[in-house]
């Protein structure tokens, strides 16, 4: 059911064509990286990964969080508006300083998830009614505490080494966000915690028949995805050099969602794979700059991305 199955045992008895559909996130991000390098102008300056990677971090953030959401075979879809709420309540906290600012960004983006997860754990709501309606509550309380308006971060500091800060041309948010999903691939592997998110999501009756404290887990998952998306909000505010909560998350529920799916994570649950979730972060990253740079029209940008996700999800559903 997860990522921990050993390769040999993974392929054995498969078909290529298999192997090839159920790697297909890997298959054709290697694709489209060779096409790009190939006939993109200006694709392979190193600038263009850079920002590539920038653009990509917070959006790996709530991807993981999403990822754990959907393994329990639930989802989450106020990851975008817990990013606004974060940087407001961030911005609020600014007088304190940087570090006290990120820190009530943090804890925002976990009153946000823990809410979410207790309507989902403790009062058993369909985990889409949940998390649309704080879509809607937290977007606009987000919207609320700073009546709509734009708050500027400080120049310098650590908000500067967030927003630009770099290791030639890995970010260092980039960095943060990677080894963060890698401590998150550990937790699903190997730990009891992991093991009980995919129980859930395979039969969550049966989990609960098994001794596994759902409730208990559910909570967790759901807190850690608004964590995650609370420092995403932090790290999207850093590069853009303000907080908006008109903007900043806006429609990140989508791309995670999609993400999470075409990386290997099922809508219906019982499995969670992070590196497939990462690979599809920048897959989709990568196309969507793709079109840009090939001066695709956005309309036509839309309907062609909308049309690559159609695909991938198919020959991962048919790679099973």
């Amino acid at each position: 059911m997860s990522e921990a199955v050993a390769p040999r045992a993974f392929l054995a008895g498969r078909s290529p064509v298999a192997i090839l559909r159920a790697n297909s996130v890997y298959v054709a991000f290697a694709i489209l990286i060779v096409i790009d390098i190939l006939f993109t102008p200006g694709f392979r300056n190193v600038f263009v990964i850079r920002n590539l990677l920038f653009e990509a971090a917070p959006v790996i953030l709530v991807t993981l969080g999403e990822s754990l959401a959907i393994g329990t075979r639930g989802i989450d879809l106020s990851v975008g508006s817990t990013m606004g709420f974060a940087t407001a309540v961030m911005a609020l906290a600014l007088p304190g300083g940087p570090a006290v600012a990120i820190a009530a960004g943090l804890v925002g983006g976990l009153l946000i998830g823990l809410i979410n997860g207790s309507l989902i754990a403790a009062l058993d709501i369909n985990p889409l009614i949940s998390s649309l309606a704080l879509l809607v509550a937290a977007r606009g309380t987000a919207e609320a505490l700073l009546d709509g308006s734009r708050v500027n971060l400080p120049t310098t500091g650590v908000f500067d080494t967030l927003g630009i800060g770099a290791v030639w041309v890995i970010p260092f948010v980039a960095i943060i966000a990677l080894i963060i999903a890698a401590l998150i691939a550990v937790l699903v592997r190997t730990t009891i915690f992991g093991r009980s998110v995919m129980f859930i999501g395979s039969n969550r009756a049966a989990a609960m028949i098994a001794g596994i404290k759902a409730r208990r887990t559910l909570l967790a998952v759901y807190a850690v995805s608004g964590l995650l998306a609370g420092l995403a909000g932090v790290f999207a505010a850093a590069r853009l050099g303000a907080s908006d909560p008109n903007y900043i998350g806006l429609n990140y529920e989508l791309d995670a969602i999609a993400a999470a799916v075409i990386g290997g994570t099922p809508l219906s649950g019982g499995r969670v794979s992070i590196l497939g979730g990462v690979v599809g972060v920048l897959l989709l990253q990568v196309l969507g700059a793709s079109f840009i740079m090939n001066d695709i029209n956005f309309s036509y940008a839309q309907i062609l991305k909308a049309g690559f996700i159609v695909a991938a999800l198919y020959l991962q559903r048919a790679g099973g």
